[in-house]
């Protein structure tokens, strides 16, 4: 995949090439229960602090930078990950409260828990025996 460039101005009035980063999209598994979904989100090298999750207009976006390497002293002999942040969106239907949105990070995977609104989760019915 090539990297894309964008231009931008230099101080001198002209034009430059710099690179433009490209942020990785993370593999993501999700599963749906009778009170909502669970999302998986695989994001290594991500730490609480650089992980941000957020809905607005009915997106939930997913934004994760890496953390830096072990040291500047230290160089890769082999690189498979080449982007610094990952980052990925989903939009949220009219069936899931946006308000009660769970989020865990644990070993580099984020957990999101979605609840779906009390109108829209299934409900058992009672059904009564008749004298």
């Amino acid at each position: 995949m090539a990297e894309r460039q964008e231009l931008a101005p230099r101080q001198e009035g002209r034009l430059e090439r710099t690179p433009r980063r490209r942020a990785m999209s993370p593999p993501v598994d999700v599963y749906e229960t009778d009170e909502g979904l669970i999302l998986l989100a695989d994001m290594p090298g991500v730490t609480p602090e650089s992980l941000e999750v957020k809905v607005e207009d009915n997106v939930l976006h997913l934004r994760g930078e890496i953390a830096e390497a072990p040291g500047e002293e230290v160089r890769p002999e082999y690189v498979e990950v080449r982007g610094r942040e990952y980052y990925r969106a989903f939009t949220l239907g009219p069936e899931f409260d946006q308000e009660k949105i769970e989020a865990t990070l644990k070993h580099g995977v984020l957990r999101l828990f979605i609840p779906k609104v009390e109108s829209e989760r299934p409900r058992r019915i009672e059904i009564r025996t008749v004298q």
